[in-house]
């Protein structure tokens, strides 16, 4: 009868013991049912217990998931017609016009119990997603201009972002949504050459500014140059005259050592120094030798001549 026993009721336990345990990864999150109702959720990963065949276990994604959705029509305030008054931009009203907008979201199950209960699984949740995420991007994009949509478009979608949080923080479903970006803007037929008409002509404005501040920065810097090579000239003309003035000074030193020593022979040099200038360069000059003694030169006595 223990025999019997023991064969089977082995297997009995063996089944209990597996049904009691469950196993959540890194990856993932559960909550445990009891009856169909929800009772307690485990977060974490590792090993969790559970009552054998009166509780049943279900596992959700912890990581952050993807929302995608579908390209959808917005209005918009049209293209704005910017007309310079002065210093000042005027913003003309234009006329309404639609266009396709394409975002795509990041979002995670913060809390799988209060998720279970209000949208019980993925694709409820995606759409619970797509209505509160297209109906605030619109909020946001409708009261636009379309050129503040493309310049400032992370600011907008920034401000969406806030009110989708505090949306879903109201609903407290366990949800929530981690980050939204445009993923393409299509224009219709109707404005598309009017965008490409703005764009060019916003580039070419900007060329023309960056081209003002280059030429102002050339003229900064050629005038930084021509200071300074106008200081290095001047500089240099100073230390010239000085040393013009120092050599100056060494030569009339050295002529009047000279003229000390021999002064009738540095008269002599003097006369024969001046006497090209004197006399040109197609002057004849004739130096007779037959009154040698009594001969004078320019006024040179003839002793020196000697």
């Amino acid at each position: 009868m223990t025999r019997y026993f023991k064969i089977l009721f082995l297997p009995i336990l063996i089944l209990i013991g597996l049904n009691s345990f469950f196993i959540v990864n890194e990856f993932q999150q559960a909550i445990v049912l009891q009856f169909g109702r929800p009772i307690s959720s485990k977060t974490t990963a590792g090993l969790a217990f559970k009552l054998p065949f009166l509780q049943n276990v279900i596992k959700f994604d912890k990581r952050i998931l993807e929302w995608d959705g579908d390209a959808t029509e917005v209005p918009t305030k049209g293209m704005l017609d910017k007309r310079a008054s002065g210093n000042s931009v005027q913003k003309e009203k234009q006329e309404t016009t639609n266009i396709f907008i394409d975002t795509f979201a990041r979002w995670r199950i913060s809390d799988p119990l209060k998720f279970y209960i209000s949208v019980n699984n993925e694709i409820q949740a995606q759409s619970r997603l797509d209505g509160i995420l297209d109906g605030k991007i619109r909020d946001k994009i409708a009261p636009q201009y379309i050129d503040d949509i493309v310049i400032n478009s992370d600011q907008i979608m920034r401000e969406a972002l806030d009110a989708i949080t505090d949306e879903f923080e109201s609903l407290d479903i366990g949800i929530e949504v981690l980050g939204i970006e445009i993923k393409r803007l299509t224009f219709n037929d109707k404005i598309m050459p009017q965008v490409f008409d703005r764009m060019a002509s916003e580039q070419e404005a900007e060329a023309a500014k960056f081209e003002g501040q280059g030429k102002a920065k050339r003229s900064e810097i050629l005038g930084i140059i021509d200071r300074e090579v106008d200081l290095i000239i001047s500089t240099a003309n100073r230390d010239a005259k000085v040393i013009e003035g120092i050599a100056d000074s060494t030569a009339a030193a050295t002529y009047a050592r000279a003229y000390k020593k021999d002064t009738e022979f540095y008269e002599l040099w003097k006369t024969f120094d001046v006497l090209p200038e004197a006399m040109g360069t197609k002057s004849n000059l004739w130096i007779s030798t037959q009154n040698y003694p009594n001969s004078n030169i320019f006024g040179i006595r003839p002793d020196v001549l000697k």
